[in-house]
């Protein structure tokens, strides 16, 4: 990374170019955790997702459950169970702080080891952890505080008011909650590279976009697009795949042949875009920095010196 200002577009070059200066990590490690998930979740979500379905298909009228497509399938339920979900959110959270720490090194042309990056996080999980729930629960409340709000005019009686009072509160709710998503979106950043805490970080975060919203919004939105495109080319094959899997053939064999493919594409998309969403923010931090502080001195300055 040039050790100045960068554009829009440089920001998402760099992170390609983080990726390449250290594959080893940032695929590898990401291949290693998100493999990890995905067999987790192929052998708990059966198990979850048939006790669920078992439990919903008890708990409905017969009539409902007849018929073809009536009942409740444990490949319905894939993602679902508690168990998957918490380890899935942990093991993402983690593997964030890893690729934090190697884009850091990068910056400055530096390749950090996976296990220095390890003994380097550890630490510091819970309150990844932590900051994760908070920046993730928070601003869907503020989507729902809002909807609720409008709701309430429904108790006055006028209909209209009522829905006119929820499309606004909604709308409302949302311009919240993308704002706060943008203020925090470089808090990980922070808690890791300054070794703050966590509501520390949060406010680190919203210090630095404070005055620069609108360009980090254009960046967030634009790695979120170019993602998103790359995960759509494998996991739309793969659920397409799957239905005529289940089309085909019936049965257990049916479903879990089904789920495999789904959590093999869906686990490589992961694998490949992960890294790069890590490290366009992990640069965009440091651009802030650069821009506000003068970050590229005491980063010139790092680079210079010799590794140990």
């Amino acid at each position: 990374m040039p050790l100045r200002p960068l554009g829009a577009l440089e920001l998402l070059e760099g992170g390609f170019r983080a990726i390449s200066a250290n594959p080893r990590v940032m695929l590898g490690v990401s291949a290693v955790v998100f493999g990890a998930v995905a067999v987790i979740s192929l052998l708990l979500t059966p198990l979850f997702g048939g006790a669920l379905a078992s439990f919903v298909n008890d708990s409905l009228p017969a009539e409902a459950t007849a018929g073809p497509g009536g009942e409740f399938g444990a490949l319905d339920f894939a993602g679902v169970d508690p168990v998957t979900g918490v380890v899935s959110l942990v093991a993402t959270t983690v593997l964030t702080g890893l690729l934090v720490l190697s884009v850091s090194g990068s910056v400055i042309g530096r390749k950090v080891p996976a296990g220095e990056l390890w003994r380097r996080v550890r630490g510091r999980v819970l309150a990844l952890v932590g900051l994760a729930l908070l920046t993730s629960v928070v601003p869907a409340l503020l989507v729902l505080l809002g909807a609720g709000l409008g709701a309430l005019l429904l108790l006055t009686g006028s209909t209209s008011a009522g829905v006119i009072g929820i499309v606004l509160g909604t709308l409302l709710g949302v311009a919240a909650a993308v704002w706060l998503t943008v203020s925090w979106s470089l808090a990980a950043v922070a808690l890791l590279l300054e070794g703050r805490g966590v509501v520390s970080a949060l406010g680190r975060s919203t210090r630095l976009v404070r005055g620069t919203f609108w360009r980090v919004l254009g960046v967030l939105l634009l790695t979120f697009v170019l993602s998103s495109i790359a995960t759509s080319v494998l996991v739309v094959p793969a659920g397409l795949v799957a239905g005529v899997i289940q089309v085909a053939a019936s049965g257990g064999a049916a479903d879990a042949a089904a789920l495999f493919i789904t959590l093999l594409l869906s686990t490589v998309a992961s694998v490949l875009v992960q890294p790069f969403v890590s490290a366009v923010r992990a640069l965009l931090y440091t651009d802030l920095r650069i821009r506000q502080e003068g970050l590229d001195v005491e980063l010139a300055r790092a680079a210079a010196e010799p590794t140990s």
